[in-house]
């Protein structure tokens, strides 16, 4: 397993290069190229999550890249469990209270981001898998497809039914990707594979996600594989529970299933917070939407296996990982 905090500090570096947009120079935390000797300032950085900070998932690793960027000299703030409706207000609090960056940690968020920021024409605004682009907004794909992919292919190589399945949250955009790429992540390593996959509509049920889970190991399935934000550690819970084998889809899930996790695939959104960030003081963000996924060190498997996981399987897994990361395996998503 390559060394973690190498491999995020150069491909963080890479991002900072390639992801930027020219901002006002009273936004940054140092003035301009230009100016070198304009007044610093204090940069005050917000999150908006749609879900809780303790979910070992999406709104986990967000949380952890407001901190890395507290760590670069910024003031932070977030919100979290904050529902759509809810938006707009939190968006104008934190406005009316100086902050120059608000990120907005799902696509969910989009229409009422998109139309707030007009409000705020000074303040810089992030989108998370989000296709809008203005003046200041914006946004970057995480390759959340691939993240499903990996899970997907594992659980194909792990399956001694030869059945395996997927369980989602919210169906929004992020988890309808993952499971496309879960499907054909199976498939690529068993073209033959049964694939049971259902969202539960929720990302907070963990209690429904369980049942749903024990649904699937009732009717056949092997290894389970959540991607449900909090509602993913039902999932893992019954997996312990049934005894049959799980796929985290967030770091240290595999703590709530110890005998059942494989492993966690991991999407670490932080990454890519941070080198927003960076970009952002730097002042080159170009307007496409930029993606993040394997390539960029986003999305990779995690570092804990469970002890009686061949190295053959491991080094399967990591070949996969590989031609994702170098763009030979192509998911659709049409």
């Amino acid at each position: 397993m390559r060394n973690k905090w190498i491999r995020m500090l150069a491909l963080a570096l890479v991002l900072v290069m390639s992801f930027g947009l020219l901002v006002a120079c009273d936004k940054k935390d140092s003035g301009s190229a230009s100016d070198p000797d304009a007044p610093k300032k204090d940069v005050k950085v917000a999150l908006i999550l749609e879900g809780s900070i303790a979910d070992m998932s999406w709104n986990a690793t967000a949380y952890e890249g407001l901190k890395r960027i507290e760590g670069l000299g910024a003031t932070i703030g977030h919100t979290e469990n904050t529902p759509v409706a809810s938006a707009a207000d939190a968006i104008r609090a934190f406005a009316s209270d100086g902050y120059d960056v608000i990120f907005m940690s799902s696509n969910s968020f989009q229409d009422v981001a998109v139309e707030t920021a007009k409000e705020f024409p000074d303040v810089q605004f992030f989108l998370i898998n989000s296709a809008a682009t203005e003046s200041n907004i914006r946004s970057f794909a995480i390759q959340d497809a691939e993240q499903g992919f990996l899970m997907g292919a594992l659980a194909a190589l792990l399956s001694v039914n030869n059945k395996v399945g997927f369980i989602g949250g919210l169906p929004i955009n992020p988890i309808i990707n993952g499971g496309k790429g879960f499907e054909q992540g199976a498939k690529y390593v068993n073209p033959d594979i049964e694939i049971m996959s259902q969202n539960t509509g929720n990302f907070d049920d963990a209690v429904a996600a369980k049942e749903l889970a024990k649904q699937f190991v009732s009717e056949g399935v092997d290894v389970l594989c959540p991607m449900a934000n909090q509602a993913s550690l039902g999932v893992m819970e019954a997996a312990e529970e049934t005894g049959v084998l799980a796929i985290g889809s967030g770091r240290n899930q595999e703590t709530v299933a110890p005998n059942a996790a494989v492993v966690a695939i991991i999407k670490d959104t932080s990454i890519a917070y941070e080198a927003a960030y960076k970009s952002y003081l730097e002042g080159k963000m170009p307007e496409e939407i930029l993606p993040m996924g394997a390539a960029q060190g986003v999305i990779y498997i995690g570092e804990y296996y469970k002890d009686d996981i061949s190295q053959d399987i491991k080094d399967k897994l990591n070949d996969i990982q590989q031609k994702l990361a170098a763009g030979e395996i192509k998911i659709k998503l049409d």
